[in-house]
């Protein structure tokens, strides 16, 4: 506490006493400080307890986590998935941020935990660290590919698609896309190829591996390995994604004009063939060929002719 000045002293007399104004401006100075101090006090005091209640939470256990961030996911998945009213799709945005957050916030836990922890939990961190948007996840992501757990597998390739990065190596993912016995790997391989090389992820065996793929068994696999193809604007493959149009999944067929619309662009001289071929598919009576047909025509001749498959041939009779 700060002291109250003394009043002056009369030069020639030492022992003369202060008026009474300078007694009255003493004392209020004596009072002034001791409110002042007893005010800080108060404000310390409150203060401390301000702080108490804003504490941070403290974070929960690993298995909670592990726990949460899987129901979340799950959740989320489903939502992207089949989402369609406005407070659905404001809940899945809502879902991935408190994904994202949490598996940021504790990487290095989610890491040791897929490095380390028991089935379970590496099924989990495995599925989570897609999400944690860093660099230090995908090491080791990529090392759970050899994981004996093929639920792990499938989650590692996931999140690497998640991820997005286009620096991972693609020879890995790419020998699961077109060796493993089991179609969820190579379907989930698949996934991670497509959305890697959309990233800009590039790698030698990429090519050949989706043109094989769009064969696979396995309808998802043929979906992306498609996409893929579109992505890289492979132009030798657009007979077969041409036949691919036909396939029995319309997931498969609708990515195969997805495809084809982006081989189209990339390559103009493309669009003659292209375009005769998604005629001769609008013909057809299938009212989902049709449809399929006439968006994929509109998306490559930037026109619209309507119904009219007479001003659809003559288009793209036109075209070389």
């Amino acid at each position: 506490m700060q002291r109250a000045p003394h009043p002056s002293l009369d030069a020639a007399s030492t022992t003369a006493r202060p008026t009474p104004s300078l007694r009255a401006a003493a004392l209020a100075a004596l009072v002034c400080a001791a409110l002042t101090g007893c005010a800080s006090t108060a404000d310390k005091k409150a203060d401390a307890a301000a702080a108490q209640r804003i504490q941070p939470p403290v974070d929960e256990p690993l298995g909670k986590l592990l726990v949460d961030l899987d129901s979340a996911i799950t959740r989320w998945n489903a939502l992207t998935l089949t989402a369609n009213t406005p407070a659905q799709q404001r809940e899945a945005r809502l879902l991935e941020a408190v994904i994202v957050e949490q598996s940021s916030k504790r990487c290095e836990e989610l890491v040791e935990a897929l490095e380390l922890g028991p089935p379970i939990n590496r099924i989990r961190a495995a599925g989570a660290l897609g999400f944690s948007q860093s660099a230090r996840a995908q090491g080791p992501l990529l090392a759970a590919l050899h994981d004996p757990h093929p639920d792990v597998v499938h989650n590692a390739l996931t999140s690497l698609a998640i991820l997005g990065r286009a620096d991972t190596p693609l020879d890995e993912i790419v020998a699961l896309l077109e060796n493993h016995i089991d179609p969820q790997t190579r379907a989930q391989a698949a996934y991670a190829v497509r959305c890697i090389v959309a990233a800009g992820g590039e790698g030698a065996s990429v090519t050949g591996a989706s043109r094989r793929g769009i064969n696979d068994t396995e309808p998802f696999v043929r979906s992306q390995c498609a996409l893929t193809l579109g992505l890289l604007a492979d132009a030798p493959s657009v007979p077969a994604l041409l036949d691919l149009l036909y396939d029995p999944v319309s997931l498969v067929g609708d990515a195969a004009a997805e495809a084809l619309v982006g081989v189209s662009r990339k390559h103009p001289e493309e669009k003659g063939r292209v375009g005769r071929g998604l005629v001769e598919l609008y013909t057809k009576s299938d009212a989902k060929l049709k449809r399929r047909a006439k968006s994929a025509l509109v998306r490559i001749s930037d026109v619209n002719y309507g119904d009219d498959p007479g001003l659809w041939l003559e288009w793209a009779q036109k075209l070389p």
